[in-house]
């Protein structure tokens, strides 16, 4: 059963007992009194909570209780008038709790980053460590990159004498570079502030010497000379022996490649941005990894772990309850921001529902602001139409000047990208396969309006923001359920509205109807564009039989109702993930027989 949340703000108090306790105040009421009780106390009675007629006291963000020096960082963001709900609600949790963990839900392009950079940047402020001090992990390479650039354009903007260290670590770049600046680190004893990071990549730099020692060192040898070289402007390798000697280029001595892991050793703030994505089974195995090397060398007691997304289904609440255990954190702190509209989905199977019951429950904030932005439109059509239907739609809208297009494949995005070309549409196509380099250079000309069309696989549904985008298109629908949250989210984001469009044909009408039940708060009216109206009676059979089975979809031996409750829709095409999860499972079945 699926139940839409009413209109009012209220705040949500965890009791031990199990029960909550709600309290209505007006929509602009924001106490500080209630931030000061709910971090002292695990019970409340009803006279104990704020009066309806105190005066809201956090409204800027000089009351967040940020130094001055982060707000003169602040002051240099000209559109951050007023702090967004949740800043305003985790900001001052974040500074007054130095214990507890933050476990923060709140919806796409509301001021996330913020939320947790700022607190951060103002702790680190005050005390170097050694090593690494926060850890910031990532799903995405585009997400780190722009987690790396407002980072960094605020601690340029930091009042005070503090040179800031911030290292972003993705792959699609050569890896070398990125060995070099974590070993530099290590050979002079330099503090990084702030490591942004993927968890394959930070895996592969941190332990790509491990163990081999001889290969870091000639590793290290092979840099110094270079480096000698370049500082005496020669280019034919004529250093003398006795120049090596006197430079003690020859030195034994790996400069720190092979003990990359003692730089996680003072690590004293963990972030994981897009937290349901992450811990989730497409990131286990990288990010499983992650937390095992820092629980080897980090003094968990120590470490504050804050995680943030813009959704939180059940099924990834006894994970993350499991990764906030091993990483030392019982009862973390929740704060949740949703809009006014949200659907909180309670049909949940009974396995879930004992899995459930037995993660810990920790303090709850809640804020319900307002409606969301995004205005969505489903539009009905035979999929060979969608093309020329797209085409209809820009036409249509020339007041779009830059529309974000999501597709299923690396193919779609360039098939459909070469044909929007071909009839005058300015057009590229953004996916996995692109290196860096070039993914950086199309986003760039996207956001300046160079581009007018990005065809997009899912590496741009999480964390991208572009300012000011009017229209997403979903050309394909997504395959899981929260990704179409995150997919739409990249439009209506800051308080401004936005249109997301989604084709839909009779083979995934009830996958739309999925997504609907378990994210929007009423269905999607459906239209039809002129010209492209599908045939009422074969759309009815394949739909019906969508429902029964979509096409390409293997069921588990639970059935189908079980498996639309457990995850996405698959289609005939497995996803990379998948293919190395069967090569996985067939190495350990090879192993296991020829152990017998």
């Amino acid at each position: 059963m699926s139940i839409a949340i009413p209109f009012f703000l209220f705040v949500a108090v965890s009791i031990p007992q199990g029960t909550q306790c709600f309290h209505p105040v007006s929509p602009i009421q924001r106490t500080s009194r209630f931030n000061r009780f709910i971090s002292s106390s695990s019970q409340i009675s009803e006279h104990e909570l704020p009066e309806e007629n105190e005066i809201d006291d956090l409204t800027t963000f000089d009351s967040l209780g940020l130094s001055s020096d982060i707000m003169t960082a602040v002051r240099s963001q000209p559109d951050w008038q007023i702090p967004t709900p949740v800043q305003a609600l985790a900001i001052p949790q974040i500074l007054s709790d130095k214990s507890a963990s933050i476990w923060c839900e709140s919806p796409t392009g509301s001021g996330k980053t913020a939320a947790y950079v700022l607190p951060l940047l103002q702790e680190l402020d005050r005390k170097d460590t050694e090593g690494i001090a926060s850890l910031i992990l990532c799903p995405t390479r585009e997400l780190a990159v722009q987690v790396g650039h407002v980072i960094s354009n605020l601690s340029h903007n930091i009042g005070g004498k503090k040179n800031w260290e911030i290292l972003t670590l993705h792959g699609g770049v050569p890896l070398d570079p990125q060995i070099l600046a974590l070993s530099d680190a290590i050979r002079v004893n330099r503090t990084i502030d702030v490591v942004i990071a993927t968890p394959g990549r930070l895996v592969d730099v941190l332990t790509y010497y491990e163990n081999d020692a001889s290969r870091a060192a000639e590793a290290a040898l092979g840099r110094r000379l270079l480096d000698a070289l370049d500082g005496r402007g020669k280019t034919d390798s004529s250093l003398s022996l006795a120049q090596i000697e006197k430079l003690s280029l020859d030195r034994d001595d790996d400069d720190g490649r092979a003990s990359m892991l003692t730089l996680l050793s003072g690590l004293r703030h963990l972030v994981i941005d897009e937290a349901d994505r992450l811990l989730g089974r497409g990131f286990k195995s990288e990010v499983d990894t992650c937390l095992d090397l820092i629980m080897s060398t980090t003094n968990t007691d120590k470490m504050r772990t804050w995680l943030f997304s813009a959704t939180f289904p059940k099924s990834i609440e006894p994970r993350v309850d499991r990764v906030l255990k091993c990483l030392g954190s019982s009862a973390p702190l929740r704060i949740s921001c949703a809009n006014s509209d949200r659907i909180i989905d309670t049909d949940v199977s009974a396995s879930l529902q004992k899995r459930l019951d037995r993660t810990t429950t920790g303090t709850t904030l809640q804020k319900i602001c307002s409606a969301s932005t995004i205005n969505h439109r489903a539009i009905r059509l035979e999929k060979p139409k969608r093309t020329l239907a797209l085409r209809k739609l820009l036409e249509e809208h020339p007041e779009w000047e830059r529309v974000l297009v999501f597709v299923s494949t690396r193919y779609a995005s360039e098939h459909v990208s070469r044909k929007l070309r071909r009839n005058g549409i300015s057009s590229s196509e953004l996916h996995g396969k692109l290196d860096q380099e070039a993914r950086d250079r199309r986003l760039k000309s996207f956001s300046k309006g160079n581009i007018r069309v990005l065809l997009a696989t899912d590496v741009a549904s999480r964390g991208l923001d572009v300012v000011g985008l009017p229209a997403v298109v979903n050309y394909d629908l997504p395959r899981s359920t929260a990704d179409f949250v995150h997919r739409t989210g990249r439009t209506g984001r800051a308080g401004k509205q936005g249109y997301a469009i989604s084709f839909v044909t009779a083979s995934s009408e009830s996958h739309l109807k999925l997504i609907e039940t378990r994210h929007l708060p009423q269905p999607i009216a459906r239209e039809t564009l002129p010209g492209f109206e599908p045939d009422e009676l074969n759309w009815e059979i394949q739909s019906l039989a969508s429902e029964i089975s979509p096409p390409g979809t293997q069921h588990s031996s639970r059935g189908l109702a079980h498996d639309k409750m457990n995850g996405g829709i698959k289609g005939h095409k497995r996803s990379k993930k998948d293919r190395l999860r069967e090569q996985e499972v067939a190495l350990e079945r090879q192993t296991r027989e020829a152990q017998k």
